[in-house]
């Protein structure tokens, strides 16, 4: 009798643990992200903006808005204004990350744009009627971004570092 005991214990912790772990990645995503080992040019936070709900305090200099839809999934922008000029803007995505002089640059194609592979690694420049120090602005503000990311997210109550960078390279090949 009693080993039966402990074995149905056994097993009731177990899946209990099991059910956690991706539970305690989700929740977790940015500070995993901001915290793996990772390339230069590389910004391991920018897939996750899809798929996981990025706070604004976390982020305190920039609007972070949900713009996916209320019931499907979450898509995070990242959106700053006048960082070098009146009325310039950076807007990072998912996908990509562009500076324009000023918000129609957005349309019209007059902007520095990185656009990112599926791991966060810049893949390609655009830069189109834009001046030259665009190029360091957009990178700064990119690190600043992962810094302060990295500074506002809680640390989680169990560490599973070694399973998100596992998980990470698997996902997001």
């Amino acid at each position: 009798m009693k080993k039966v005991i402990i074995i149905i214990t056994s097993v009731v912790v177990g899946l209990f643990i099991l059910i956690r772990i991706p539970i305690n990645l989700r929740n977790n995503a940015y500070y995993y992200a901001t915290h793996m080992p990772h390339k230069r040019n590389q910004y391991p936070f920018v897939p996750i903006l899809s798929g996981h709900f990025l706070p604004g305090n976390d982020v305190s200099e920039y609007k972070a808005e949900n713009t996916g839809s209320t019931r499907g999934p979450i898509k995070m922008d990242l959106t700053k204004r006048s960082i070098q000029r009146n009325g310039d803007l950076l807007e990072i995505d998912e996908k990509s990350a562009v500076y324009s002089l000023k918000p129609s640059g957005q349309i019209t194609g007059d902007n520095y744009g990185l656009y990112f592979s599926n791991n966060g690694k810049v893949e390609e420049e655009i830069q189109k009627n834009i001046p030259n120090y665009s190029r360091k602005l957009i990178y700064d503000e990119l690190n600043n971004i992962q810094n302060e990311i990295k500074q506002n997210t809680p640390k989680p109550k169990v560490n599973l570092q070694w399973v998100w960078n596992v998980w990470f390279k698997i996902h997001y090949r």
